[in-house]
């Protein structure tokens, strides 16, 4: 890559662009875009950031929190982003554990987090008008702290400090045991990512619109929508928040025609009308960041045909300690049930020894990238050749890698393994399940299996239980049959759209003891 840094990879790619960034209504191009990022760099330098430095960016998809991320970038600092929705305490203590000099947050944020704040208004890069009359109703914040310069005219000649081998990003990570850590991202791996992104196109994507909706704190949403969809070219449509409607509108308008997200989001998008008849715009689509529901696929799949489309939805498989995506399906490589093949990576299926297992066989997965992470945060670089991926999968015949699974996930029944996923896949089979997750759960000290379900039918939940658990028989072994279902109205998700298990197992737990 160069030895470029982040900032260099993504600033040369749009400079002179005439668009490069869409916000709710307003465009900019790649040379405002670039003017906006080298302002708030000379506002963070002239606070003393550099080199080395942490700032904490705790902001939601927004034109501040990608400037500042650059800006940060540019100086050679670690951008440590998080979860905009964090509590204070957990913001605070993020703060502490990374060492950030300075926290950039909305100006609802009013309580100390152990660090000075610039604080945005959320309002200042909206269109002149639609800004206006947002000051006008806004409530005066509370919060102290300076704010973030939105007019500031200040430029100063900075060169970029950061080369490729530097860490420039903390993301956080919940590890490959489960675990929560922070991991360290240099440039060179958050740049050979982007590459990776481009690659999967395998199609020119200048100027169309890549919805910017995944949370820049995920890993998929930060490496690959953001610095690998528009750095590739593609015009950067922010959502600050996920808005189906919106989304689907610009789905319907052609702005928006490539999506990387989330299988949840694009289970919401599929209900919404405007996407169902804007379809035919799209090109591009990728899920990721959890298991993409074979019929979600098939759904789009035929939609996207019916309506002329050449786009069909293509699953991949990433973790933050690769920074995103490793394996993939893409055009012309796509098989239905699987994560695809390795993108930019070696990977392999190991037993519990690190041998390598042949085709068909479960183990765990590992993963050889030059995108992999510096290390955890706090503990030493990573030098291991493989990364153990604390997932389960296997090869098919024709080459296809088949997710199995989380390891910690398996349920041990009468001493034989029970994969949850493979019996989420087939209640998901039957018509009226739109989601499912098998959960464990104890009865007299034995194990058993909780089928949560979220269903779209005005049967009585007896008579769905008898037809889920009925389809289940013919598709799993008997040990692996839930010993109740219980129904939903929704299934709970963490903060970047993944189902919660944690969730549903106190659920169980709170049961259980009542």
């Amino acid at each position: 890559m160069d030895n470029k840094s982040a900032y260099e990879y993504f600033t040369e790619s749009i400079r002179g662009r005439k668009a490069s960034l869409y916000y709710l209504g307003r465009t900019f191009s790649g040379d405002e875009v670039i003017l906006e990022i080298d302002k708030v760099a000379s506002f963070l330098a002239s606070r003393g950031i550099g080199k080395g430095d942490v700032v904490a960016i705790n902001l939601p998809n927004t034109p501040e929190c990608i400037f500042a991320i650059y800006a940060t970038n540019k100086l050679g600092a670690i951008a440590y982003v998080t979860h905009p929705l964090l509590p204070a305490s957990a913001l605070r203590k993020g703060v502490e554990q990374t060492g950030a000099k300075l926290v950039i947050a909305m100006d609802t944020l009013i309580e100390d987090v152990g660090a000075p704040k610039v604080l945005c208004d959320g309002v200042g890069y909206l269109p002149f008008f639609p800004r206006i009359f947002a000051r006008i109703i806004r409530k005066k914040s509370k919060a102290i702290g300076e704010k973030y310069p939105y007019t500031s005219k200040d430029i100063s000649p900075i060169s970029p400090a950061g080369r490729g081998e530097d860490v420039c990003l903390y993301l956080p990570s919940g590890g490959t045991t489960g675990e929560p850590k922070v991991i360290r991202v240099t440039n060179d791996a958050l740049n050979l990512n982007a590459e990776a992104t481009l690659s999967l196109a395998r199609m020119p994507v200048e100027g169309f619109g890549v919805l910017l909706a995944l949370p820049f704190f995920h890993g998929f949403g930060l490496s690959s929508s953001l610095h690998g969809g528009v750095s590739s070219g593609a015009v950067g449509v922010i959502l600050p928040f996920l808005d189906y409607k919106r989304a689907a509108r610009y789905v319907k308008s052609g702005r928006v025609k490539f999506i990387l997200a989330v299988p949840n989001i694009f289970k919401k998008m599929l209900a919404e009308p405007d996407f169902r008849d804007g379809i035919g715009n799209m090109l591009l689509a990728f899920s990721g960041g959890d298991t993409l529901p074979i019929r979600v696929k098939r759904e789009y799949d035929a939609l996207a045909e019916e309506k002329g489309s050449v786009s069909r939805l293509f699953q991949g498989y990433g973790l933050a300690e690769t920074v995103s995506v490793c394996v993939a399906n893409c055009p012309g490589e796509d098989k239905a049930g699987t994560i695809g093949k390795p993108v930019y990576a070696d990977v392999k299926i190991v037993d519990g020894e690190g041998k390598s297992l042949p085709q068909g066989e479960i183990g765990e997965i590992a993963v050889k990238t030059d995108c992999m992470m510096k290390g955890y945060l706090g503990q030493a670089d990573c030098n291991e050749e493989y990364l153990l991926t604390g997932d389960l999968g296997y090869y098919d015949e024709d080459g296809y890698l088949v997710f199995s699974g989380r390891k910690k996930r398996i349920i041990v029944i009468g001493g034989m393994n029970v994969y949850p996923l493979e019996i989420e896949r087939a209640a998901c089979e039957v018509d009226f399940v739109t989601a499912a997750s098998a959960e464990e759960y104890r009865e007299n000290d034995k194990p058993k299996i909780c089928l949560f379900v979220t269903a779209d039918s005005p049967l009585p939940d007896t008579e769905k239980e008898r037809r889920i658990l009925s389809h289940l028989s013919e598709c799993v072994i008997r040990y692996a049959l839930p010993s109740k279902v219980v129904f939903l109205p929704s299934l709970p998700l963490t903060s970047v759209g993944k189902v919660d298990h944690t969730a549903l197992q106190k659920s169980l737990t709170t049961s259980e003891s009542k």
